[in-house]
Parts: C-alpha cells; sequence; structure tokens
C-alpha cells in the first residue's frame, strides 16, 4: 500500500508536482484518453478502455504549470483478468516517484521523476512509427507547429514520381497523417503513386486517424490494384488494412476485409495479424469473425494463433463471435486442431 502522504495515483502525484497531464492509449492504435476514463482507471474501479494484449499501452505528456518544455513517459501498465489496474504494481510504481520527489531539493521535479522512471519497469520505448504519431497528435494538442520534416513530404507527395523519398523523415509522414483533412486532396491524389515504404509509413500513422470514406477508398483502390498481382505485395495489403481501421466507413471496409480473406495470394500471416490487432470491432461480425479464424488457423503459424486470440478473447465483445466460429460443427479441421492447441497446448510427440 501507498503511504498515507502519498497521492494514490499517478495523475495525483504528477498533479502534487505541479505539472499538467494528458494521457494516450498507444495500444492498437494512438488516441487520446479521457480523464474521467483515467482516474476511473487508477482509482480500480474500472478497466482500462483499450486493453491491447493484457496490458494499457500508455503515452504520457506532461508539463509544468508555470511553463515550460513538456515531456513524454511511455508505461506499459499490468491489467487483471478485469482489465483493471494491477493496484500492487502501481503501489510499488508511486512509492518510487514519491521516494526520488522527497530525496529531490523540491526546484527539479521533472528531472526526479525522470530519474524514477528510468528505474522502473513500466517504461518502454515504442516503435519509431508509434513514437512519430504521439509526437505529431502531441504537437497538435500544444498547438505548435509540425515539425521540420514536413516540407519535404509535402514536396514528395506533390509530385512521387519526381521527387526523391529515400530521406524523408518518420516524423514528417505523421505530421502529415495527423493533418489528413488538411491535406485530403493531396493524400487521395498521390496514394496510388507513393513508394511501398513511404504508403507503409503514412498507413501506419493514418491507422490512429477516423479518416472519411473518400481517403479510405483511395487506400482500398491502392490495395484493389495490387491484389490483382499474381504475387500481391502484402506489406501493401497489411499496410491498407491499419490505415482504414480507424475510419467510420465501416461498411466499406469489411467488405474490403471479405475480400482480402476471399484471396488466396494476401493471406499472409502480416495481413491476418493486422486484422486481428487492428479491426478487433469488426470481428464482431460473426462472418467475418469465422473467416478470419479460419484463414489464421490455416496459415501454419500456431504462435500467432495464440497471441491473437488470447488478446481478442479478453475483449468481451468480440470473444462470442470467435466462440461461435470456434465452435461452429462447420469449421474445418485446421481450425479445430489450431484451437485444441491453444486450450491444451502440443500433443505428444513420437
Amino acid at each position: 500500500m501507498t503511504d498515507s502522504s502519498t497521492p494514490g495515483t499517478l495523475t495525483g502525484l504528477i498533479t502534487e508536482a505541479r505539472f499538467k497531464s494528458r494521457w494516450f492509449d498507444l495500444g492498437r492504435r494512438v488516441r487520446p484518453v479521457s480523464a474521467s476514463d483515467v482516474e476511473a482507471f487508477e482509482s480500480g474501479s474500472a478497466a482500462w478502455p483499450y486493453p491491447y494484449l493484457r496490458e494499457a499501452w500508455t503515452g504520457l505528456l506532461l508539463w509544468p504549470e508555470e511553463g515550460g518544455e513538456p515531456a513524454v513517459w511511455f508505461l506499459r501498465q499490468p491489467l487483471d483478468e478485469q482489465g483493471k489496474l494491477r493496484l500492487a504494481a502501481r503501489d510499488q510504481f508511486l512509492a518510487l516517484l514519491n521516494q526520488k520527489l522527497s530525496g529531490g531539493d523540491g526546484r527539479d521535479a521533472g528531472e526526479q521523476l525522470g530519474r524514477a522512471l528510468e528505474e522502473s519497469d513500466l517504461v518502454y520505448s515504442p516503435a519509431p512509427e508509434r513514437q512519430a504519431t504521439f509526437h505529431a497528435k502531441a504537437a497538435r494538442l500544444l498547438h505548435r507547429p509540425a515539425s521540420n520534416h514536413l516540407a519535404a513530404v509535402l514536396e514528395y507527395f506533390r509530385a512521387p514520381h519526381s521527387a526523391s523519398w529515400q530521406e524523408l523523415g518518420l516524423q514528417g509522414i505523421a505530421d502529415l497523417a495527423a493533418r489528413w483533412e488538411e491535406y485530403d486532396a493531396l493524400l487521395r491524389g498521390a496514394i496510388d503513386k507513393l513508394a511501398t515504404p513511404v504508403l507503409v509509413s503514412l498507413c501506419q500513422s493514418l491507422e490512429s486517424e477516423s479518416i472519411d470514406h473518400r481517403l479510405a477508398q483511395a487506400v482500398i483502390h491502392r490495395a484493389e490494384r495490387e491484389l490483382a498481382n499474381p504475387a500481391p505485395e502484402t506489406a501493401i495489403i497489411a499496410a491498407a488494412v491499419r490505415a482504414i481501421s480507424f475510419s467510420p466507413a465501416r461498411g466499406m471496409r469489411q467488405d474490403f476485409l471479405q475480400q482480402v480473406l476471399g484471396n488466396d495470394r494476401s493471406c499472409a500471416g502480416e495481413v491476418l495479424a493486422a486484422i486481428g490487432s487492428r479491426c478487433p470491432e469488426d470481428l464482431q461480425e460473426h462472418g467475418l469473425a469465422a473467416n478470419w479464424l479460419a484463414r489464421l488457423a490455416a496459415c501454419g503459424q500456431q504462435q500467432t494463433f495464440n497471441l491473437l486470440l488470447a488478446d481478442l478473447m479478453f475483449l468481451p465483445d468480440v470473444r462470442a463471435a470467435l466462440l461461435d466460429a470456434l465452435r461452429s460443427p462447420d469449421r474445418p479441421e485446421s481450425l479445430a486442431q489450431a484451437f485444441g492447441t491453444f486450450l491444451h497446448g502440443p500433443g505428444p510427440t513420437h
């Protein structure tokens, strides 16, 4: 338990240190989390709203009340079987932070908090594209300009065939994605012409944006062109799945996912993982869930099957559709075997 003089939550400790803060989720995508959701989670009264792999993958933006440069923390917080914060881990973390703050001189709270974080096993480093997306969103939240990399990215998008892409900064691509509404026409006109690495990076940032049906259609068109190839580049298909995963154009997305699942050439593990990790709401649709599970089992990657299924079974709204497909008498034998291995482990070898 925390000492009576120690604030009972991380947010409370940050406030006591005279910082303002804003929480983000970085699990399936980068998105802000409301203060009320954070308060309920930190108090132990509610589950984290966006669990991923049974953890809360969070980004915390904080800045001094009296002004100054913001700081960023990335924390992986363990969840219990109900998706709530494991309070023992929280209390241990708070005690460490409080100890560091108490040992400071009262004028370097930010530095002391940073030192405590370095000693904590809750800190993690997101993938570079996640960090870029986070910083792009943080800049907009703080009403700060985009990075200096955006200008070169815009130049490339205006003339993809005549401009070089090899030196483009990942942060500039994330800045463009975060401003997709401002540059919507430019994006739609360029997507068909982008080099694959640029397209993939763009899609990795667009997965955190609720892009409209017109931009989603442009992404789908690029992917459908790839699907028509005898040997489609699965990185493009997986990237397209990610880019449209947060779009409100749900019917358009589900039609595309069914198209992908119906194409033998596109059902690589990378594509199936993108569907399972980025489109859980779509897997509430029973037909889509059944097709996805059948494809996932047929690809023969049991470790991937186990990881994705364990994660999705943690989501109550998805679990029912998955269980219906897993228990169906019409399920393929490969799915029955994969599910059996998931439940009981591999059988004995001879």
